[in-house]
């Protein structure tokens, strides 16, 4: 019996036990995370938030609402932060009853249209279709992404996006919850990302795709692709929660993670949640594609990935946590051992002799005040103390380190807010020997989109100034030691690290050391629920001691979407 099958069984065994909750994740919308942050930094004890576990659920955003035992410390625009996540978080007739028997929000019940289309459709603000049953409730939305832009790279000239779609969720009889979308995407990228995509060999985000030459457009070359996420899930017991999906997961309080982003395709997963007094408990094994997309039809090589992190609220402002995760391969079939939700993956890996690509990581979240939040992560992909003192640069030194901080209503300006963020990640992080272990999916990092082997900053405002403008600046300072001409200096963590370039003497940014300066200025305006009209621009600039890799490229876009997040290559 397969692994799918057994897991689909070993659901169905456990459907008569199925306790009452709606756990759907906000995966689609990029409003959510800021205003949820906002709000749990006013909180005086938050509990109940493990903000490193992403992403956020609808149920988690309804008890985050609820905390508040009065709304006299907050503003107007506080208020109507509060006004959109009711409306695009409310589940189900309970979650009704719920919110009007708490005294907090008794003012902040959904809003309903008065004339509804054809009686039927948006009879409220947040969703096209809304079904609401005694044993079952229902939303159905479209979902589009419609973008031009020019650049002024002479082959890359011409950007766009062209998604259309749908998205659904919903939940039976308040015990099984469920969630999928489809998109049909077309798009033509700038230069830089082109040159990314040549490096790894896949298209950010996608599975696979096809050569795209729309017929409005002369002389431009993009991609083709679906793109799609489904996933079911209830709780084992009220503190368990059980999920089995297709999609993407994230680890971090940062705008990156070098534990686990969201920046590789979708991929099959199973995750378990165990939330007990200041516990949270993620346990994820997925199944991942060792290559890329092949010619004809023919089956991708698979691996595999077990991860486990334990978040724990010591105290109201202070968050610890622990990270470790394994990538293996046993042709296409899973280590049953590293289904053990509980034991330490070194162990297993020890027991079953070595051959997989372990690593271990902490983080770190401290509250100060009502103001700021500073976050942190330690990686350790392999460590030896002795080398590490002699400061010999031995390659095996494998780790990485995020320092970073959020800083709200910047100089007491109400909705400026602020991150500051540092990563570095060594050379060779990420990689083994064996190339089908390294850590990516479908020939995409599963951590940050410049694989290893660098060293960078980010300064991200966003600025609210009413509920329906954000403007958004941000600038990436970077610096990475390129591979080039067949050398191997830990930056692509495709290459197997057998064909390193050296044992020691391995410094941070070594081999082709080039600087990249992306600023950019993002500008949207809500028309309607979650229907935005989108205004771009961005600069980047790279300089490479070796000149003939040095770019520059300016592009300015605009557009219309509804339901999606507006993905941002920053990198």
């Amino acid at each position: 019996m397969s692994l799918k099958l057994r897991l689909a069984f070993f659901c169905m065994l456990l459907i008569p036990s199925l306790m009452p909750g709606q756990n759907i994740p906000v995966v689609q919308n990029d409003l959510v995370r800021p205003l949820t942050d906002r709000l749990r930094i006013r909180i005086d004890n938050p509990e109940n938030g493990h903000t490193s576990h992403q992403y956020i659920t609808r149920e988690e955003v309804r008890v985050l609402l609820q905390s508040f035992d009065t709304l006299s410390g907050l503003n107007y625009r506080d208020k109507e932060d509060i006004q959109y996540l009711v409306d695009e978080c409310l589940e189900g007739g309970v979650y009704q009853e719920q919110l009007r028997d708490s005294s907090s929000l008794v003012n902040f019940l959904p809003r309903w249209n008065s004339r509804p289309v054809f009686g039927l459709f948006y009879k409220t603000p947040a969703n096209l279709l809304q079904v609401d049953r005694k044993d079952f409730y229902f939303r159905l939305n479209p979902v589009f992404n419609f973008n031009y832009g020019r650049s002024d790279d002479e082959v890359y000239s011409t950007t766009f996006k062209n998604i259309r779609g749908a998205e659904m969720r919903g939940g039976i009889a308040g015990k099984v919850w469920f969630y999928a979308n489809l998109h049909e995407t077309q798009e033509a990228y700038g230069a830089y990302v082109n040159e990314w995509i040549a490096k790894y060999g896949a298209v950010p985000g996608a599975g696979f795709n096809k050569i795209y030459r729309p017929s409005f457009l002369k002389n431009t070359t993009g991609v083709d692709y679906l793109n799609s996420q489904g996933m079911i899930g209830f709780y084992i017991i009220p503190q368990i929660g059980l999920q089995l999906g297709h999609g993407r997961n994230f680890i971090g309080d940062g705008y990156r993670s070098l534990f686990l982003s969201d920046f590789a395709a979708n991929y099959f997963y199973l995750k378990l949640n165990t939330k007990l007094w200041i516990f949270d408990y993620q346990n994820i094994f997925a199944e991942l594609n060792a290559t890329g997309q092949k010619s004809g039809d023919k089956l991708i090589p698979k691996k595999y990935f077990a991860t486990h992190h334990l978040s724990l609220n010591l105290t109201p402002w202070l968050n610890i946590g622990l990270f470790e995760s394994v990538v293996f391969s046993r042709n296409n079939n899973f280590e049953l051992q590293y289904l053990n939700p509980v034991i330490f993956y070194r162990t297993i890996e020890q027991m079953v002799g070595s051959p997989d690509n372990a690593m271990l990581g902490a983080d770190l979240r401290i509250r100060l005040g009502r103001s700021f939040k500073l976050y942190g992560q330690l990686l350790f992909d392999e460590l030896q103390v002795k080398n590490l003192v002699k400061q010999n640069g031995w390659w095996g030194n494998k780790y990485g380190i995020q320092a970073g901080m959020q800083y709200f209503d910047v100089a007491g300006i109400d909705h400026l807010d602020m991150r500051l963020e540092y990563n570095m990640v060594r050379p060779y992080t990420y990689t083994d020997s064996d190339s089908s272990a390294n850590y990516s999916h479908h020939l995409q990092p599963l951590a940050h989109p410049l694989g290893a082997n660098f060293y960078e900053g980010i300064i991200q405002l966003r600025y609210a100034p009413s509920k329906r403008w954000i403007i958004e600046p941000q600038l990436m300072i970077a610096v990475t030691g390129e591979d080039h001409n067949g050398a191997n200096y830990g930056s692509n963590i495709l290459l197997p690290n057998g064909t390193r370039s050296r044992d020691f003497g391995v410094d941070l940014a070594q081999g082709d050391r080039s600087r990249i300066f992306l600023g950019s200025l993002d500008l949207s305006y809500m028309i309607y629920h979650n229907l935005f009209a989108d205004l771009s621009f961005a600069y980047r600039k790279k300089d490479s001691v070796a000149d003939q890799y040095d770019t520059k490229e300016m592009l300015i876009s605009a557009g219309l979407r509804m339901n999606i997040s507006a993905r941002r290559f920053l990198f």
